[in-house]
């Protein structure tokens, strides 16, 4: 898949995914929104049913009073305003009152009596009823245990089970009563909670209202939505992660599409040129008129026999390395000096670097360089790191090889003036099939399967490689070799 066309469904796949994203959000914002609503409605329906029980109840608890009030006012005289300064008192009869009594009104006008009388009798029921409220205390009226009560009873009734605080205010807002349990100040009490009339049903009386504090509202209202919030969390966060493994397999399976198709034409040329020498050394040999005599024979001989052991090399990194990767590469293990292995792999490789006038130096200052191990592989790992240090240099190679001990592990150091490696490559050397860029540098060949060796035989060995590089200062590959025969060997001291 081309880059451009990953980019484009990079960014659909990114729109799409921010959309829902945010279709998520604004729905859930709708549904916290209607939530507070429903949360609201159920508080002022029981703070209306709390009103209207605590009214109820001083209602019962007044009947009696009431009662008495009435009796009593229906036997109080009248005082009845003539108009000639004479004033006639005139004592009115209880219900079932046989007596009748005569009176000189009668002659002023039965009428106006009558009138006065039932004025009389309003005001004394009035008079009668607002003898006890209108001068009564809401303090007085209100029992603090009963309201809590109420308030307890409402809220459970509506499915409320959020804490709050709760006070009664007079017209001035001012407290009149405050739950002992409040936590709250009375100002924030009532300014910010739910507020309701109490005794509405008072036709003079000054209003009083109580007032309900809810201080973790939105945190309750949000508790109410949990299984919706987690669930829709759970499913976006997996959504992002499947989202994100896709993009990511997709881009790997891309790189490594690229890198295959550049080990590939890395090894259809490494394998060309060898077998285009053989197939020209082959046809020198068939034709009469090239055999001139036993030297040219031999030196086409020997360009077979060394083109063909350089396939041979080939074949063998490439079925090594496939071998090493199905994990079927056993070791066999035995001790061999470090020093040995390194000193034949120069003598090999030492024609090149001479061809290319460079240098290796080594520096042994490591006491113990016999160590346990595989000798082919530990060899082949010497030989690449040489190599490697060998064809990343800019003109002539100079590469430097160091031991040294280490506490139970044999430290070799390979340094080179090649072109350095950056500190992003460097996190990439080690993969397999993995090339560094070479800049301008169009010689170096291989199929990038050397370090990917060198760090999986060196963790088979228990081990470890490591890279300090700068660009245009060369590098420093490090390898450390466990020296597990000395812990074998090692006697117990009786």
């Amino acid at each position: 898949m081309k880059s451009k066309y990953i980019q484009w469904l990079v960014i659909g796949s990114s729109a799409a995914m921010l959309g829902l994203i945010a279709i998520q959000v604004y729905w859930i914002s709708n549904v916290f929104t209607l939530r507070e609503q429903e949360f609201s409605e159920h508080v002022n329906e029981a703070l209306k049913s709390v009103s209207v029980e605590l009214e109820n109840e001083e209602t019962q608890a007044n009947s009696g009073a009431g009662s008495m009030s009435l009796r009593a006012s229906s036997r109080e005289s009248l005082v009845i305003n003539r108009g000639d300064g004479e004033i006639s008192v005139v004592s009115q009869p209880t219900f079932g009152d046989d007596s009748v009594s005569v009176d000189p009104l009668a002659a002023a006008g039965v009428k106006d009596a009558r009138i006065l009388s039932q004025s009389g009798i309003l005001n004394d029921i009035m008079g009668g009823l607002l003898e006890l409220d209108i001068y009564t205390s809401v303090i007085d009226r209100i029992d603090t245990l009963l309201l809590d009560t109420l308030i307890n009873r409402a809220f459970a009734l509506q499915g409320v089970r959020a804490d709050y605080d709760y006070g009664v205010f007079n017209k001035l807002q001012q407290p009149e009563i405050i739950a002992a349990k409040s936590k709250w100040n009375a100002e924030q009490i009532q300014r910010e909670g739910y507020r309701i009339q109490l005794f509405p049903g008072d036709p003079i009386a000054d209003p009083n209202y109580l007032c309900v504090y809810f201080p973790r509202e939105r945190q309750y209202v949000l508790s109410t939505m949990g299984t919706m919030l987690t669930t829709s969390a759970i499913l976006m966060l997996l959504l992002m992660l499947l989202f994100s493994f896709s993009f990511n397999t997709i881009y790997r399976q891309k790189k490594l599409s690229e890198i295959k198709n550049d080990f590939i034409n890395n090894m259809t040329h490494e394998l060309k040129t060898p077998i285009a020498t053989i197939s020209l050394a082959c046809e020198a040999l068939s034709d009469p008129d090239m055999r001139t005599g036993e030297k040219a024979i031999s030196n086409y001989v020997g360009m077979i026999r060394d083109e063909n052991k350089r396939l041979g090399v080939l074949v063998e990194n490439v079925l090594r390395t496939s071998i090493f990767e199905q994990g079927q590469m056993k070791l066999k293990m035995q001790e061999f000096d470090v020093h040995t292995v390194i000193l034949q792999v120069i003598s090999n490789i030492g024609i090149q670097v001479k061809s290319r006038n460079g240098q290796i130096a080594t520096r042994f200052y490591a006491e113990n360089a016999i160590v346990k191990g595989d000798q082919l592989h530990i060899t082949n790992v010497v030989y690449n790191l040489i190599d490697n240090a060998m064809k990343y240099a800019e003109g002539s190679p100079l590469i430097e090889v160091e031991t040294r001990d280490e506490s139970g592990f044999l430290a070799v150091s390979f340094r080179d003036n090649g072109i350095g490696i950056s500190k992003e490559n460097q996190r990439k050397i080690f993969d397999k099939l993995y090339r560094v860029p070479t800049g301008n540098i169009h010689n170096v060949k291989g199929f990038g399967l050397g370090l990917s060796y060198v760090k999986g035989v060196l963790e088979m060995h228990g081990g470890t490689v490591d890279v300090a590089s700068e660009l245009k200062k060369g590098s420093t590959f490090t390898i450390h070799i466990p020296i597990e025969h000395e812990k074998e060997n090692k006697n117990p001291v009786v």
